[in-house]
Formats: C-alpha cells, sequence, structure tokens
C-alpha cells in the first residue's frame, strides 16, 4: 500500500491533453513527487512510460490485444489481466485501448472509486455499467434512444418503488429536491441508486434484496443498453473495463465472477477485469482460467533466484532506471548511482513500489536532492511498516518457506503476502520470492539463517 494519503480524485487518470500526461522530466524535488504518483496510470502517448517486457518475461499485453483483434465477430472476449497489485496494469490496459481505437470503444470503470470500496456485488456492477455506458455515449454525442430509457429506468423505478428507500426518494424529487434539467435522463435514479449502493446501510440492504428477485430481468435491462450503444457505434464494439478489482479481497471478488461467472458472461459486451492474483494461484470456489480468458503480468525481474537480494542480473536494473529518467532529470535529483541502486534493488522490481520509495525519499531529503541516506530513511519507514504487518498478523513462516523454496504452497498466508506486496511472482519460468525489504527485517533474517545452518 502507498504510504502518501491521497484525495480519490489523485487516483483518476489524466485526460488526453492534459499537461499532467505531458510532463517533462523533473528537475526538483517538488516536481519528482508529483511526477511519481503511483495512483496515476500513464495514457497512451505519455512520455514517461517504459516497456518493460524484455524483464517481465511475458508477452501477456500482446496477447490480450490478439485476442481483441482476433475475435470472432459473433463471440464476446471475456478477459481477465491479472498481476500483482502496483506492477503497472493500469497503464498497459489505457495503451492497450488506445492502440485497439479503431475497433473498441473503451467505457473504463474504476470499481474502488465508482463503487463501495470494500464491499461489491453483481447489482452494484450492472448499475455502474448501465450508468458508464449511457455516459459515454452521451459524451461521444451519440446518446441512447429515449424510449430504452425511460423503459429500462421505468422497470427499475417500479421493482424498487414499495422500498423504504424509494418511499423517502420520491418524496424529495416531489418537493423538487432532486430534480434539475441538467442532469440526464437516467441520472436521476440511477445516481441515486449509485450513492445508496456505495456505503452500507439499511436501505442498501433492502433495495438489492428486491432486485435479486429479478436477476434475468435486471440483466436483460443491462444488455439492452449495451445493445443499443453497439448499434450506435458504426462498426466498432464496446470493451467495459473494471479496474481496481485487485484491491477488494479475493473472497469479494471469487463471489461477484468466479460464484457469479454466469451472469458476467452472458453480457452482451466485451469485458476485461482485474481480479486479485490469488483467484488464479488458489481458487476458491472454481478455476479463474476455466472461466474466463486469463492473461498474466509478472513483476520487473531484477536478478536470478539464487542471487542476493541486492544483486542485479538481466535487463531488469537498466529499464527501472531508465523509467525514473523518463520522470526525472536523474544527475539533477538522484545524481549517486548508489541511491539509484538502492532503489531499484529496494523495490524487487514493482513498479508502484519503485514511485512510492522515491517520493518517500523526496519527502525526506535534508537538500536539494535525494542521496543515499535520503533512500535508506525512506527504506527503514517502509521495512518498518512491512515488519509490523508481518508480526500482527503471523506471516513470518510463510515468508521463509517462499523464500526458501521459490514457490508457492497451499497455505493462507502465503496468498496473504501476495495479496499486500510481500512477495512477487517473477517471468514466465514462475518463481516466486519475497520483497527485498522483507529479506531485511531481522525476525526473517534471523529464521533464514535457523534453516540454513
Amino acid at each position: 500500500m502507498s504510504n502518501l494519503v491521497r484525495s480519490p480524485a489523485s487516483r483518476l487518470a489524466p485526460r488526453e491533453g492534459d499537461p499532467a500526461s505531458l510532463l517533462a522530466p523533473a528537475k526538483t524535488l517538488p516536481d519528482v513527487v508529483r511526477n511519481c504518483d503511483p495512483d496515476v496510470p500513464l495514457l497512451s502517448g505519455d512520455p514517461r512510460w517504459q516497456d518493460f517486457s524484455l524483464a517481465r518475461g511475458d508477452h501477456s499485453v500482446a496477447a490480450l490485444e490478439r485476442e481483441l483483434e482476433w475475435r470472432p465477430k459473433d463471440r464476446f472476449v471475456h478477459a481477465t489481466f491479472v498481476s500483482h497489485r502496483g506492477a503497472g496494469k493500469s497503464t498497459e490496459i489505457l495503451r492497450l485501448t488506445k492502440r485497439l481505437s479503431e475497433a473498441y470503444e473503451p467505457v473504463n470503470i474504476e470499481a474502488t472509486v465508482e463503487m463501495d470500496p470494500f464491499r461489491i456485488e453483481a447489482e452494484d456492477l450492472l448499475l455502474n455499467m448501465a450508468l458508464a455506458v449511457e455516459q459515454k455515449m452521451r459524451e461521444r454525442g451519440t446518446p441512447l434512444p429515449v424510449d430504452l430509457l425511460k423503459r429500462v429506468t421505468g422497470w427499475f423505478d417500479e421493482v424498487v418503488r414499495t422500498t423504504k428507500w424509494a418511499q423517502n426518494y420520491n418524496a424529495e424529487a416531489a418537493a423538487g429536491m432532486d430534480l434539475k434539467a441538467e442532469l440526464p435522463f437516467i441520472g436521476s435514479l440511477f445516481g441515486s441508486l449509485k450513492a445508496l449502493f456505495k456505503q452500507e446501510s439499511e436501505y442498501r440492504t433492502e433495495v438489492k434484496q428486491v432486485l435479486r428477485k429479478y436477476p434475468g430481468t435486471l440483466l436483460q435491462s443491462v444488455n439492452e443498453l449495451l445493445d443499443a450503444a453497439r448499434e450506435l457505434l458504426g462498426g466498432r464494439d464496446l470493451l467495459v473495463i473494471v479496474d481496481n478489482l485487485d484491491r477488494y479481497e479475493p473472497e469479494v471478488i471469487d463471489r461477484l465472477l468466479v460464484q457469479g461467472a454466469d451472469r458476467m458472461r452472458e453480457l452482451r459486451s466485451n469485458l476485461l477485469l482485474t481480479p486479485p492474483i490469488s483467484l488464479l494461484l488458489q481458487p476458491k470456489s472454481a478455476q479463474l482460467d476455466t472461466l474466463y480468458s486469463c492473461h498474466v503480468l509478472y513483476t520487473v525481474r531484477l536478478r536470478r533466484p539464487d542471487q542476493e537480494y541486492d544483486a542485479f542480473n538481466g535487463p531488469g536494473r537498466d529499464l527501472m532506471e531508465q523509467a525514473l529518467a523518463l520522470r526525472m532529470n536523474l544527475d539533477a535529483v538522484i545524481p549517486e548511482r548508489e541511491a539509484r541502486d538502492r532503489l531499484i534493488a529496494a523495490s524487487g522490481g514493482a513498479v508502484r513500489e519503485l514511485l512510492d520509495l522515491v517520493i518517500q525519499a523526496a519527502f525526506m531529503a535534508r537538500g536539494t536532492v535525494i542521496t543515499r541516506d535520503d533512500v535508506e530513511r525512506a527504506v527503514a519507514q517502509r521495512r518498518q511498516r512491512m515488519r509490523d504487518l508481518i508480526n500482527a498478523n503471523g506471516w513470518l513462516d510463510a515468508l521463509v518457506k517462499l523464500a526458501r523454496n521459490k514457490q508457492i504452497f497451499p497455505d493462507k498466508a502465503c496468498m496473504d503476502v501476495l495479496f499486500h506486496r510481500l512477495a512477487f511472482k517473477y517471468n514466465g519460468d514462475g518463481w516466486y520470492d519475497v520483497h527485498p525489504l522483507v529479506a531485511e527485517i531481522p525476525e526473517f533474517v534471523h529464521a533464514r539463517h535457523d534453516l540454513l545452518r
């Protein structure tokens, strides 16, 4: 998890043409912080993007692109794009959709922003999909037919009319508190439902229970909107992307995508989903890759599995340094090679970890540049937070075993450390290892030493 506290708005990607997406390399520490925000994925054409494919050892993005390009016209792609959190999925998705813009109209939904960040169910996703598609079509100047919107919203209104929430909502609307001329037709009722579903409440539970009585009609209503949108695209097709699903607990997404796979696969749209990687590695209800096509984005490999955690081997180290150079003038802000090497090695090859460490080092810098001492202070802070997390949850034994065998094993703690970015998977050969800073924690050092005696 990032050490920074950010507002929800900062998670949104910059828009095309926004100066934030065309930043020149930073020459001062304040600009370094602004230019390294790991929560802002890079749009296609952003000069800060770095190709890590040589060091990842996979071809997942190319394979996903071909699946979308080569799909039969009478079939939809329902794919998952998985990795450790912070590996760069959102950036790669934005670039992919730009390359496929002649064939697809992307509809992006940031799950943790648009919905409850802790709990998400089919009703949430279907409602947000309807809203996102309607908004996308309106923004591009080809709004969905009014009669269809009236029919769909009329069904929703009819179904939830008897609930306590609907009675209060209608009372407010009648008083003129909730109806504004500038709102799109679908926005009033659906927008209110969306706001209701984002927070736990008695009303939310009641409305969802009512909607669950009509699962087929709810799905059909959303499919009618999807069908109408495709007809208006003039030969192009929809690609609905639901990002940030990997930030939810695996059990939550298992219920949504695996137990609820039949409903998801009946959606008449191409889908790109980003579930937690643990659902692929340790299935709960069923195997994820038997229900969806799966594409895995690996962590950047910096060394061989038999080398120490501060060693470098292969192109990974140089590619990570090049990525930093695209965001900042390294000679001006991190002039010492030792400081750069320490940042890169301490990241474990995770792009988000690298950017977070750079930002923390900039905050802690005692001069106008980031020195090795500044980096060590940032590293110490991150390492201590990891240590507390590991000790509080009893994950030490799982981490030591993973580091020894370089493979995962059937234990919930093993999945937990992957979810919390305390361990990573590297390249197509498929080996795992702990985060380099975990390897510096005293309890880990002692336990590892005891095993080697």
